[in-house]
């Protein structure tokens, strides 16, 4: 078949893969369609059978049936656990049904193509404006030093990984045993908590329906010497807190472990408040110097931040990759100061900490307890902290810096900013999409006049990407 003609399913063909989608599949066009496939790379030529066409969206789903030329910076994998297209396809299909990682479906090419691959589809899906090479990072492994886990499995032979099978296949829940991007500090405490569980016949978690089942999910920080670890149940009566808990904490690389429940029928992996099982609650987790990056960073923009470090508890937000976060966190506050600054989605305080260092007064607004209370401010949603703000009449600050979660500002949110019209708004985003969506709504007020990159979650199709608007003249 020709790649104009119109595509059915069971259809083989023969594409060129000229990008990634924001999933990390491989992208080729067709026609006026695009054609996704898992497990190619930019560059690769692939033989692929149709497994799906969208009836309301240009998209055709496709699965790799062999490659015919691999991309020039495809490389060997250095994961074990990850799927190995450049072998025999059907038995890397058959190998992720039971265990195989899909976490990095990246990891198959080199770090620069990934990054540049990143960019592209950033400025193809999205519009926004990167120039090439601009994507700014570190060590591509080891780098997350907060890092999660589902449990599932049997007893004595459990899985700490995470759920995988979104693409049409049966889910199940990959081994991330070993994991290479985790800091090895949280690689090494999840694996010997896994053998210390499985000597102790733990069972996973297996829903209320089922009314059976203990551990649920894991939460590790690490700053980089030793790791407070959360235990997440499914109920009040659990073994392994009790069981669980007073061993990992009396670890020389555990500073603490807390114990939360989540019985809920949804996957959020945040339950009830923490409760200590032993040792300290709280992480203090350091920022870097640009001197220990891999790719020579400068000393400025991590030198406007200052010297950093954050505190953070067991259910509070850290970001996995604190040495590119720290050159992003940088770019929000770079070349500012004034009387007033705001920092919404303030999280553990770390730009909120940078601007009191430039600002007379910075207010910070945070909805999650546990970080509002480290703030010092009550805990409340960012719309309505701004609606207050307005409403009471209160002073106009000179900046705004906003880290919302992948959702976005929101409508909400920037008919609010809007209406504050601060001079400047410093916005940090995970997803580009979004991010799109928000700058198009403050759009009649504000420019954007400078866009930052950086891969914050190598091996993955994620940037974090940092935008710093200027008031419009009226």
């Amino acid at each position: 078949m020709r790649p104009t003609d119109a595509p059915k399913v069971g259809d083989e063909l023969e594409v060129e893969i000229t990008g990634i989608s924001s999933r990390g599949d491989g992208q080729a066009t067709l026609g006026e369609r695009t054609l996704l496939v898992p497990g190619a790379l930019p560059g690769d030529v692939a033989k692929v059978r149709i497994e799906a066409v969208a009836r309301h969206q240009p998209r055709i789903h496709g699965r790799l049936s062999a490659l015919v030329r691999l991309a020039a910076q495809r490389r060997a994998l250095p994961c074990a656990r990850h799927r190995d297209y450049r072998g025999s396809v059907e038995q890397a299909r058959l190998e992720s049904t039971r265990s195989t990682c899909e976490g990095c479906p990246l990891m198959a090419v080199e770090i620069s193509a990934q990054r540049e691959a990143k960019r592209e589809l950033v400025v193809r899906e999205h519009g926004l404006a990167l120039a090439p090479g601009s994507v700014r990072g570190g060590e591509e492994f080891g780098y997350r030093w907060s890092s999660k886990r589902v449990v599932s499995g049997r007893p004595g032979a459990l899985i700490f990984g995470s759920r995988e099978g979104g693409r049409g296949g049966k889910p199940f829940v990959a081994d991330m045993r070993g994991c290479l991007v985790d800091h090895p500090k949280i690689v090494a405490v999840f694996d010997a908590l896994q053998a210390q569980a499985e000597a102790l016949g733990i069972e996973p978690w297996r829903g209320r329906d089922q009314a059976k089942g203990d551990l649920r999910y894991l939460w590790a920080k690490t700053d980089g010497e030793r790791v407070l670890l959360t235990l997440i149940t499914g109920s009040e009566d659990s073994p392994a807190a009790r069981q669980l808990g007073p061993w990992a904490a009396a670890r020389e690389d555990v500073a603490g472990v807390a114990w939360s429940v989540q019985s809920g029928e949804q996957n959020a992996i945040r339950g009830d408040a923490p409760r200590p099982l032993g040792g300290e609650q709280r992480l203090r987790v350091p920022f870097f110097s640009a001197g220990e990056f891999s790719e020579g960073e400068d000393d400025v923009s991590v030198g406007e931040l200052g010297p950093s470090a954050v505190e953070v508890g067991p259910l509070g937000f850290l970001q996995p990759n604190p040495a590119v976060a720290a050159l992003a966190y940088a770019d929000l506050v770079r070349d500012t100061s004034g009387e007033l600054a705001m920092d919404l989605y303030a999280g553990a305080g770390l730009t909120t900490a940078a601007l009191r260092r430039r600002f007379a007064k910075v207010v910070p607004c945070e909805a999650y307890p546990e970080s509002a209370a480290a703030l010092g401010v009550a805990p409340t949603e960012v719309a309505d902290f701004l609606d207050s703000w307005t409403g009471a009449g209160e002073a106009r600050p000179e900046l705004v810096v906003a880290n919302p979660p992948r959702a976005g500002l929101g409508a909400r949110v920037c008919e609010s900013l809007r209406r504050l019209g601060a001079p400047r708004l410093h916005l940090m985003s995970c997803n580009a999409k979004t991010l799109a969506e928000d700058l198009e709504r403050l759009g009649p007020d504000y420019e954007v006049v400078e866009l930052l990159a950086h891969d914050t979650l190598p091996q993955t199709p994620h940037l974090e990407l940092v935008a710093r608007l200027e008031r419009r003249s009226v």
